[in-house]
């Protein structure tokens, strides 16, 4: 089968043949129909991603087809699922919460597995899986992790997610164009919170006001906001944005971070606000994804999919860094290239 392989940090991708998988035991083989191209992707090329095995398929954010099984599998082949990448071992307190992402033992595709950047991905077991309904596998490639993620942090917000709240969204590219959806979703609050986004890219700020932005801000500072905000969720993560973040979290408000882009935030008395929260969030749970997905099927969120063939994944990580990219990249499998 034909996938993108990255060997080490800093290298190319190569689009190489390697052998197809053969499922054993609990392992489930899927046809990759298409899988998302993450900022993650980027950072685990940059070095800058921890727990990462080399040589390494990259690809968290996976769709397609059950096409085989090992023996124990319980699974229907033809069967269109999206791969929930938080693989846990299953027997350590954080997976028998239904937090498998936090395993401090779990193995995760693209990361310390091999991932969908391929025709083909081994997934360790069926309850790995969600089914897709009626939703297209490479359309819906990217809620596992872009729909997953803001899902998780706009529900950890909800504390704070009063009526009338002020909510600060750094960001709005794949991530950030979900978290406004789900915001406005909120069913005590949604419509009555006072959103504004903070972008970099016009362009992007024009898709935040057609998703309910009540305040667009273009290169903002502390300032530009006008009053503090009760929820700050940085979708970037850098010194920058955090920055901004200590600027204007009210007293008692809360950042959340989803971001990894490397920044920090110094905290104490004087910064952030007294008796702020601070507080990070890791991907999602399993049931968070199935509500994601049951969100999708019932038409209650939208998001963009640009594709492009598995072959030209290096072009896609050079669209990405350079920002162009207004919603999400997917590779699919493409014709095999000719010789």
């Amino acid at each position: 089968m034909r996938a993108v392989r990255l060997d080490a940090p800093g290298a190319p991708l190569r689009v190489l043949e390697v052998p197809t998988p053969e499922p054993s035991g609990t392992e489930v083989r899927i046809s990759v129909a298409g899988c998302g191209v993450c900022h993650t992707d980027l950072h685990i090329v940059d070095d800058s991603q921890p727990r990462v095995e080399f040589p390494l398929i990259l690809g968290h954010e996976v769709a397609g087809w059950i096409d085989a099984s090992g023996p124990e599998a319980d699974v229907n082949l033809g069967d269109a699922v999206l791969v929930y990448g938080g693989w846990g071992c299953g027997a350590c307190r954080a997976c028998g919460s239904g937090n498998e992402q936090r395993c401090p033992n779990g193995q995760s595709p693209g990361f310390q597995a091999d991932g969908g950047y391929a025709e083909h991905m081994l997934v360790p077991h069926a309850r790995h899986l969600v089914p897709l309904g009626s939703l297209d596998p490479v359309e819906a490639a990217p809620l596992a992790d872009a729909g997953l993620t803001p899902y998780r942090s706009v529900r950890r917000a909800e504390p704070w997610l009063r009526a009338g709240a002020r909510v600060l969204v750094i960001g709005c590219g794949g991530l950030g164009q979900f978290a406004l959806q789900y915001l406005r979703l909120l069913p005590a609050a949604g419509r009555d919170l006072v959103v504004a986004v903070a972008e970099r890219s016009a362009a992007r700020l024009d898709r935040a006001t057609e998703l309910g932005a009540d305040i667009a801000l273009l290169e903002p500072d502390g300032a530009a906001l006008g009053e503090s905000a009760d929820v700050v969720l940085d979708f970037v993560g850098s010194h920058e944005t955090l920055g901004l973040a200590g600027d204007v979290v009210a007293p008692d408000g809360v950042v959340m971070l989803v971001g990894e882009g490397a920044g920090q935030l110094p905290f104490g008395f004087e910064r952030p606000a007294v008796e702020a929260w601070l507080t990070t969030t890791a991907w999602g749970s399993i049931d968070e994804l199935r509500e994601v997905v049951r969100l999708a099927n019932d038409r209650r969120v939208t998001w963009e999919v640009e594709t492009i063939e598995l072959a030209d994944a290096q072009s896609a990580h050079e669209r990405l860094r350079s920002g162009s990219a207004l919603g999400r990249i997917v590779l699919v499998p493409g014709p095999a290239p000719s010789d």
